[in-house]
């Protein structure tokens, strides 16, 4: 039995039987478009009811999910209820994760990661083909992991681009966003130097968060709409009411929201899901670029800087 669109699927009991026939054109291709996905949500009252009356409906003695840690804690609380209510069916979860960020004694490996470390690999490798042969462009390229930089680091490791940026390894040091565009800046220098005005740089996703006036700021924004009763309305008045967003905000981070360009400010506001930031849909990738730019005008005016600087920006996501 497979079941359609994924956690919002089961609970509309949308269930069909998987044949040689209808699964044939899937065979060997990966097959998630066959089932589809959706968010992941197994957790109140309601939902678990009505997992219990699935399973029972269809007298499944197994229910196997597909996923990484958000659907083991699901797994773990719908085992429970289960159990609790004297249902027979057995959870199974699969490890999947692209992350790579799912780690325990017990688990050999998770499906996913080495998949997405290959095939963003291979794309990088094209990018830095076309680096080499345009030898005009850097190229910022945004790598999926949510706010581990696992799979960046796999991606530098495979393709040795020019510099990689690691979340990790900013929080460690305790570098401000300032920090990390002066190192970029000094790595675009250095090859500018030596002739070179092209390069490919790798960021994570989750960058921001690892600097922690960043994270201070989005936990906050987060809580605001997410505490609110009507989460558009909410962040329509902050994007259009500037003393609710000061009265919103601690004035650190209403500082460094007034210092972010306006069109990553929008970004910030809308991009969200059940009130919390979308990291994946915030360009990272573009700000950094951006900020780089206007870094680099400021050194070539001084007369450090007297190279090219050609940005170009790509995100290899979910």
């Amino acid at each position: 039995m497979g079941i359609v669109d994924g956690i919002d699927g089961l609970l509309q009991d949308k269930i069909i039987e998987i044949t040689e026939d209808n699964f044939s054109t899937y065979r060997n291709l990966g097959g998630i478009d066959f089932l589809r996905r959706s968010r992941d949500s197994l957790r109140s009252d309601a939902e678990l009811k009505k997992l219990h009356e699935v399973c029972q409906k269809h007298s499944l003695t197994g229910l196997v999910m597909v996923g990484a840690t958000h659907t083991m804690t699901d797994c773990a609380i719908a085992s429970q209820y289960l159990l609790q209510n004297n249902c027979t069916t057995n959870l199974v979860v699969v490890p999947s994760t692209i992350d790579g960020n799912i780690h325990h004694k017990y688990i050999e490996t998770s499906i996913g990661f080495d998949t997405a470390s290959k095939l963003c690999s291979q794309l990088i490798g094209n990018m830095l083909t076309d680096s080499a042969s345009a030898i005009k462009y850097w190229y910022f390229i945004k790598i999926m992991g949510g706010k581990t930089s696992h799979l960046t680091l796999e991606c530098a490791l495979r393709t040795h681009t020019n510099m990689v940026l690691l979340g990790e390894e900013s929080e460690f040091h305790g570098e401000t966003l300032n920090d990390i565009v002066g190192r970029i800046c000094d790595r675009v220098h250095e090859r500018a130097e030596a002739g070179k005005n092209f390069g490919a740089l790798l960021i994570p996703e989750g960058l921001l968060y690892s600097i922690p006036a960043f994270q201070h700021l989005f936990d906050e924004l987060d809580r605001v709409v997410s505490c609110s009763a009507d989460h558009a309305a909410t962040i329509k008045r902050l994007s259009s009411d500037s003393a609710f967003l000061s009265e919103s905000l601690t004035p650190q981070s209403l500082a460094l929201f007034n210092q972010i360009p306006a069109i990553f400010q929008k970004q910030m506001l809308e991009e969200r899901d059940d009130g919390c930031l979308r990291i994946s849909a915030f360009e990272t990738e573009r700000l950094l670029q951006h900020l780089c730019g206007e870094e680099l005008k400021a050194r070539a005016k001084q007369g450090v800087f007297k190279g090219k600087f050609g940005p170009v920006t790509h995100y290899f996501g979910y």
